[in-house]
């Protein structure tokens, strides 16, 4: 289960193996402009993330590669291109969960930041920023995102 609290210190576990860091690196450029959407996502899985079944990721995107185990996005998700997500945070090392629930959406160019949860169905604008957990079924815009209506 998505356990929120985790946070962990990403220098003591990956410091020591910049190999592993520097494939991650190598694999999110790669899949970041593969054209086949189905080659795409196999990249981002062999990172490591954690991808559900009819996910569609977009193009240019910069999904998280210092520790991708940590990013899960789960059924009939779209992430549109250009977003980013990340679960760490190089200031102070550390990292947590990112979540995105089943059939949730999120528009060309937004930022989803270190431990959100993107809820069931939910919207999330275009060139929002996430800096907080977003409920299922609901439309989220602005920086930062702010609640705008149930969908």
């Amino acid at each position: 289960m998505f356990n929120k609290v985790a946070k962990r210190d990403i220098e003591k576990t990956y410091g020591h193996n910049r190999m592993i860091v520097f494939r991650n690196k190598s694999l999110r450029i790669l899949a970041g402009f593969m054209i086949h959407p189905k080659i795409r996502l196999n990249m981002y899985r062999k990172m490591g993330m954690n991808i559900g079944d009819n996910v569609f990721i977009g193009l240019d995107c910069y999904l998280e590669d210092q520790v991708p185990e940590l990013l899960t996005i789960e059924d009939e998700a779209i992430i549109a291109f250009r977003v980013t997500i990340v679960a760490h945070d190089d200031s102070d090392h550390s990292a947590s969960p990112v979540l995105i629930r089943r059939g949730a959406y999120i528009g060309t160019g937004a930022i989803i930041l270190q431990g959100v949860t993107v809820g069931e169905n939910s919207i999330v604008g275009a060139g929002s920023v996430v800096n907080k957990d977003v409920p299922p079924n609901t439309l989220v815009v602005g920086v930062p995102a702010n609640f705008k209506k149930k969908v």
